[in-house]
């Protein structure tokens, strides 16, 4: 009799844990906070990688600075030259993003040479931002030499904003900002409405 109370026993010990499902383990708060709090994953640069976004994540701003020139040159300014330096790098990570490379020119010239000028400075900002690691296929250069002002006047400061390359964007999924920068006069001297006043 005895030996069949345990047996009973036994099987009622056992019974429970046969009959429950096994649930998973809940997460721990602490682990799962530590798992929010990890570094984003690098990529073999060490700069953080980039991954789609959605919704209004996906418009990235980037801003780029209006090239001027002095009275027929393609030559960078020092001042060209950074801000492009700093904008090369944030377009080289976005290798979906395309732009128009617009060149134009003043309206002294003959409209063939304005053209040709136009693509000139067009070609040398492209060329940077290629060595800054821009895909060249990415910039697409036009040339509108004297066609498209961006002053209808014709002192020293309209014609040196008119003396510019400017950027458009033609696909990607950035906002895309272009600001003026600096005005070169025509023999490259830094120019601002008080030196025109002043004749220069």
């Amino acid at each position: 009799m005895f030996r069949v109370f345990a047996t009973i026993a036994t099987l009622l010990m056992f019974l429970p844990a046969c009959g429950s499902k096994s649930k998973p383990a809940a997460k721990d708060p602490t682990s799962a906070r530590l798992d929010a709090e990890k570094p984003a994953a690098k990529d073999t640069d060490g700069n953080p990688k980039t991954e789609p976004a959605e919704g209004e994540l996906r418009d990235v701003l980037i801003t780029l600075r209006r090239v001027h020139f002095q009275l027929d040159s393609t030559e960078l300014t020092e001042d060209s030259r950074a801000a492009l330096s700093e904008a090369g790098p944030k377009l080289a990570r976005h290798p979906d993003v395309h732009l128009y490379v617009d060149g134009h020119a003043d309206e002294r010239g003959t409209e063939e040479y304005n053209v040709a000028l136009s693509e000139r400075r067009a070609r040398a900002v492209s060329d940077y931002l290629v060595r800054l690691g821009v895909a060249q296929d990415n910039l697409h250069i036009v040339s509108f030499g004297e066609g498209q002002p961006l002053v209808n006047q014709s002192d020293s400061v309209a014609l040196a904003k008119n003396r510019r390359v400017d950027f458009r964007l033609m696909r990607g999924d950035i906002q895309l900002v272009v600001e003026e920068s600096e005005l070169v006069g025509d023999q490259g001297q830094q120019l601002d409405d008080a030196t025109a006043k002043s004749g220069e």
